[in-house]
């Protein structure tokens, strides 16, 4: 990754959207980090808050992306192309990061030259616990050194092709790429959706499985901060069925036209995506045509199928609320 003893370029890409009571302090944690080659990309898909004077007030220490709303795939998109690093390392504005996560990031991509992305955890905390020494203790019990870590080399290839999900893909501010795989299937597909996420990490997470290898840790490098807007993880169980739907609907769909070998599993995801349709289209959300435009891309055997598969998940969704 190195090149002519150059430490890498790490960017610390952040998509940022209604966030000004927090970007500011995503920002500083971007900017407070232990290794010198990093730049930070700030982007504003936007935003109708404080954000954009926020972000504007740190000046050239940043990279300031402001763009019309567009959803979360066309922010990653923008910070992207407006980036220069060999790591890509992404984070939510309302997120932070340790000061050593550019610095161990770009060890393991040194010491693990033939990987295409890794995968870190962040600490779960509540916003009314966030402080100066909060963030310092967690860095303090959590910092150590995986550049001296043995990790085994995941390739899930087989396992998407078969269907299976990489449930151990954590959420956007956990996932770092090689910047030659995403030069691979950037820009994504632009597709808002109602809740701005129809495309977004799930389609990204993906697609980088599947076209690299990589490295997954359960090391803690940043916080991921709970509070009362966070746009998925505290929404009402009906607005998180919708999300889901759009989410799922728009994956399969796209993975189908763009990564046909992964057709099974574009399958499993439209049957998941039906079967919330079903259960959510009395309160005003019908995407009929893209779930049709979703099964005509698809062969007959796995056409056949669908409705099969949406009814048992159906059957789940007696007994749990999510799928």
């Amino acid at each position: 990754m190195a090149v002519n003893n150059t430490p890498p370029l790490v960017s610390i890409v952040i998509n940022n959207y209604n966030y000004g009571s927090f970007v500011g302090q995503a920002i500083d944690s971007a900017l407070n980090q232990s290794y010198d080659n990093v730049e930070v990309i700030v982007v504003d898909d936007g935003s109708q808050d404080s954000s954009r004077d926020i972000i504007s007030s740190y000046g050239d220490k940043i990279t300031p992306v402001f763009k019309d709303n567009g959803g979360q795939a066309s922010a990653f998109n923008a910070g992207f192309a407006h980036s220069n690093g060999d790591i890509i390392c992404l984070l939510d504005a309302d997120d932070l990061v340790f000061e050593n996560r550019a610095e161990q990031v770009a060890n393991v991509f040194i010491t693990n030259p033939d990987i295409d992305w890794f995968f870190h955890e962040s600490a779960p905390v509540q916003t009314a616990d966030i402080t100066d020494d909060t963030l310092t203790d967690l860095y303090n019990q959590h910092a150590k050194d995986l550049s001296q870590i043995d990790f085994e080399t995941i390739d899930f290839k087989a396992n998407l092709c078969n269907a299976e999900l990489p449930y151990f893909a954590p959420s956007t501010s956990n996932l770092c790429f090689s910047r030659s795989l995403l030069s691979k299937f950037f820009p994504l597909p632009e597709v808002k959706g109602i809740s701005g996420l129809a495309i977004c990490d799930f389609y990204l997470r993906i697609v980088a499985v599947w076209l690299g290898v990589g490295i997954k840790s359960e090391d803690y490098l940043g916080v991921f901060r709970f509070h009362s807007n966070n746009l998925y993880t505290t929404q009402a169980i009906t607005k998180k069925q919708k999300t889901d739907c759009e989410i799922l609907l728009f994956t399969a769909y796209y993975l189908c036209i763009n990564y046909p070998e992964l057709a099974k599993l574009s399958s499993k995801l439209l049957s998941k995506a039906i079967c919330l349709h079903w259960h959510v289209r009395k309160n005003d959300f019908n995407y009929s045509e893209i779930i049709h435009k979703c099964q005509a891309s698809l062969s007959y055997s796995e056409r056949s199928t669908i409705f099969p598969k949406a009814i048992v998940y159906s059957a789940k969704l007696r007994f749990s609320k999510l799928i």
